[in-house]
């Protein structure tokens, strides 16, 4: 992995051997040298150097090309990118396994670029003919309009945030109460699924609002939910998903985003009475394409993994015949803490 470290300047300070061979000059030759003139100034990298000036935690990218005066060609590198003393920056680059490309669609630049453009037309024609419905059509069709629009909107703004550079590992934090977020998920999953499964919702009035990237999370719940949803539609049981919020009893979290020491924790459970999850695969369901099922579980549930973790939280699964639950801990702020 090609490790250079670049100060609050973006001028280099030191370079490893697999920096040299990487970007094709000496240690020597690196030192002191603006990063524009290592790297060329249009390359992606300047923007996720932005975002890292802007934001806490580490910045990721996959997939994104990189080229130089130095360089014969063109590299495409997955980037890690974190803070390190008196504001200057480690950016790691470790060189993507090879894959067919073209200089139209260079890895997730452009494909973000890509789906940016080709998403988000469609996009606006969903949501005009939503809107023209709510106008004419009958009261009792609002709710169904008012999700189809809402829904749209979030894909909207996540398409533009993938566009960006954005993953789900940088987290835009916000106050937002996970009770109404949760209500979301409910009103669009009985709309899709209908009476074949039953939402028993068990919630905790007296949690705080949490600081959390609304977008991010609401994409990570909705998964787990409609997961449960389809397990409990195929387990031949009740047809029952409950979901449970309260307090994190005796728990403490660290939570580096919100600042120093420890924070008290809320609890998030998600059970679903299917056919239950195979022991052996319990320990792998969070990885890339690990799944306990047909479709697309193992991928779903991989991104809800990154998403819980870059809010500094904690997802587990417990299953055994006729019962699957997903617990989610995240951490809570400062007035939680002094009000309890």
């Amino acid at each position: 992995m090609a490790l250079v470290l670049i100060d609050s300047r973006r001028r280099v300070l030191e370079a490893n051997p697999a920096a040299e061979s990487l970007l094709k000059m000496s240690r020597r030759a690196l030192a002191g040298r603006p990063l524009s003139e290592v790297i060329y100034h249009d390359s992606p990298l300047f923007e996720l150097v932005d975002r890292a000036q802007r934001q806490s935690g580490d910045i990721t990218a996959p997939g994104t090309p990189i080229a130089g005066p130095g360089m014969h060609s063109r590299v495409i590198c997955d980037i890690r990118i974190r803070s390190a003393d008196r504001g200057g920056f480690i950016i790691a680059l470790s060189e993507t396994p090879a894959r067919e490309s073209s200089d139209s669609v260079a890895g997730a630049a452009g494909f973000g670029r890509i789906l940016g453009h080709e998403v988000k037309n469609p996009l606006a024609g969903i949501i005009g003919a939503a809107q023209l419905l709510d106008r004419q059509g009958k009261p009792d069709q609002s709710e169904l309009l008012d999700i189809i629009k809402d829904e749209a909107r979030r894909i909207e703004r996540l398409v533009n945030r993938l566009s960006a550079f954005e993953l789900f590992s940088a987290p835009r934090l916000q106050p937002l109460n996970i009770h109404a977020l949760l209500d979301k998920i409910f009103a669009a999953e009985r709309a899709a699924i209908g009476p074949s499964v039953t939402f028993n919702r068990e919630f905790d009035p007296s949690l705080p609002d949490i600081m959390g990237d609304a977008d991010h999370l609401q994409q990570a719940f909705h998964n787990i939910i409609r997961n449960a949803a389809e397990a409990a539609i195929d387990g031949g049981g009740q047809g029952k998903v409950t979901i449970r919020t309260a307090y994190a009893a005796g728990l403490s979290m660290k939570q580096a985003r919100l600042g120093a020491g420890l924070r008290r924790a809320m609890l998030v459970s998600i059970e679903d009475d299917g056919v239950g999850i195979p022991r052996e695969r319990q320990a792998t369901i969070f990885d890339v394409f690990q799944s306990s099922k047909s479709g697309a579980r193992g991928l779903g549930l991989s991104i809800v993994s990154e998403v819980i973790m870059a809010h500094g939280g904690h997802i587990r699964v417990d299953s055994e015949p006729g019962m699957t639950r997903f617990t989610v801990l995240l951490p809570l702020g400062d007035g939680a803490d002094r009000g309890r």
